[in-house]
């Protein structure tokens, strides 16, 4: 995009987010519950090597959980930008809490068996996937834009400072009380969001118009990721690095167990090495971020993963792991939130959780696959193997994707420019009247031609973004210095929806366009909705 839709990045302190009392009062009930998600995440992975030794469903636990974000991202996104979210994230914290307590409960009589475990560790994250894109996108709602950068970092410090606490404190209820005391305790823990939510005085978004269909949703929201060039980038590196980093998160409870001959609570040590080395990171992210840029930050993050991971199997020390954990903490962070924050910034309120949803398909689908991928290979060979084998794919794969650059220290206006009213109409039209094509008609200097054609690219692509399931320029042979832009909606009320979504951005986009056109003020605008035609016999 152009310079001129930008604005530099709040170099504020990521503490200034706090002065908002609703993110203030949610993030510290959020940093509770996720102490209880991280000491669950441990409990969980322990109990599966206490019931089975088979690699291959140890890494599954991780794989379970990851795969049921992949399966209903999309339909969590949907449904978080169609949906009350207050209300919405209350039912779904309920339904983690009552899920969390039956496996405590199963657990105390001791029934639970493999495949229970996986069942609910479904059941558990399938909560959390539909959880995960609105629980994101409601940061945006709690603090000014400027301040978004900073709020995104200190969730991604306070789910590290999470597992920090967490792991460590699992490590010792399981030792002393066993796992099914670390689920009641996770079960507990969702009560202090589900408390905040209905306190807070949610403001809902100004709109004349019904809230879109599900599926309709889930188009739109496809529909604007291919449309969006930032986003596709992010997708692709996520997905190449994702794919590899995965092998810490599945094959570590056997890392401890087999390599290192440690315990539970060695295994919450080094969960917590990695919390602590994240929550460090986010005190020095702002700087790095300004001074190394997207690409390079996340370049040196992947570098430092890993390095770090290819030693761990190799040294077999445990005060050395734990010296690793703390460096790919930092070096997590740094690529997750760098990652995380290019979605929100590039995505308008509107689809925002519908585009975060997409990230969090690749990410969680990565982590899925990669489980998988990493308990086969050392069930065939040995953890060794497997880790060399996942650092080595990292580099490469960050290196394949280098070209795929981010742009650094944007944000995109996207305040609705609220400039561009609907068509005036003689006879009113129904909403689902259509599908609506609209035409807008420029004269061009033939020595503009090949700049104007270049601008009008970056005009489609907004108009993809915002609804368009087709885009094209046609040329008037008759008069080759007319030009037509073509573009079609789906209904009346989508193209209803196409006025309310044009942001300021958008509109600096098109007026670059129509700096080209001579002639009228500004370009004639055509629209004309589909009638059903009957052959007569």
């Amino acid at each position: 995009m152009e310079m001129d839709t930008k604005k530099s990045v709040s170099t504020d302190s990521i503490w200034s987010s706090f002065q908002y009392p609703v993110f203030r009062t949610l993030w510290i009930t959020s940093l509770i519950s996720n102490i209880g998600t991280w000491m669950h995440e441990v409990s969980a992975a322990w109990l599966m090597t206490m019931l089975t030794t088979q690699p291959i469903l140890v890494a599954m636990v991780q794989a379970t959980s990851a795969f049921s974000v992949c399966l209903l991202a999309i339909p969590a996104g949907a449904l978080a930008d169609i949906l009350d979210r207050r209300r919405y994230l209350m039912v779904l914290q309920s339904w983690m809490m009552v899920i969390a307590a039956s496996l405590a409960i199963i657990s105390f009589m001791g029934k639970i068996t493999p495949t229970i475990l996986l069942a609910l560790t479904f059941c558990l994250s399938a909560g959390t996937a539909l959880n995960a894109p609105t629980w994101q996108a409601i940061v945006s709602e709690l603090v000014p834009p400027h301040q978004l950068v900073g709020a995104i970092t200190l969730n991604s410090m306070g789910v590290n400072f999470s597992r920090t606490i967490g792991p460590a404190i699992a490590g010792v209820i399981i030792a002393t009380l066993g796992p099914a005391a670390v689920f009641a305790i996770n079960a507990a823990s969702f009560l202090g969001i589900i408390i905040t939510l209905k306190q807070w005085k949610r403001e809902q978004p100004i709109t004349t118009l019904p809230a879109e269909r599900f599926f309709g949703a889930m188009r739109a929201g496809i529909r604007y990721v291919k449309g969006s060039p930032v986003l596709i980038k992010v997708l692709v590196k996520a997905g190449a690095i994702f794919l590899f980093t995965s092998s810490i998160w599945s094959l570590l409870p056997l890392i401890v167990r087999n390599l290192l001959h440690k315990g539970p609570t060695g295994y919450g040590i080094l969960l917590a090495m990695i919390g602590l080395g994240a929550v460090f990171g986010a005190f020095t992210m702002q700087k790095m971020r300004h001074k190394l840029g997207l690409d390079k930050l996340i370049l040196a993050g992947t570098a430092v993963f890993a390095v770090t991971m290819l030693t761990i199997p190799l040294v077999k020390d445990f005060y050395y792991t734990c010296f690793a954990m703390f460096f790919i903490g930092i070096a997590w962070i740094s690529v997750l939130s760098t990652l995380n924050a290019v979605v929100q910034q590039s995505a308008p309120p509107w689809v925002r959780a519908r585009a975060i949803s997409v990230y969090l398909m690749i990410f969680f689908g990565g982590m899925a696959l990669g489980g998988l991928l990493w308990g086969i290979v050392t069930a065939h060979f040995n953890i060794t193997v497997a880790f060399v084998t996942a650092s080595l794919g990292l580099v490469v794969a960050n290196l394949m994707t280098l070209r795929w650059t981010l742009e650094d220290n944007i944000v995109y206006d996207h305040t609705p420019s609220m400039d561009l009213p609907a068509p005036s109409v003689e006879k009113e039209l129904s909403h689902d009247e259509g599908p609506v094509m609209v035409t807008v008609e420029y004269q061009v200097a033939p020595e503009n031609v090949s700049k104007f054609l270049e601008e009008i690219q970056k005009l489609r692509l907004t108009r993809l973004r915002e609804g368009s399931f087709f885009w094209s320029i046609f040329n008037d042979i008759e008069n080759p210095k007319k030009y037509v832009e073509c573009f079609m909606v789906e209904s009346w009320l989508e193209h209803l929806r196409f006025h309310e979504r044009v942001s300021i951005a958008d509109r600096k986009i098109q007026m670059a366009v129509n700096a080209y056109h001579e002639g009228t003020p500004k370009p004639k605008a055509t629209h004309y909705v589909a009638r059903e035609y009957t052959a007569r016999t």
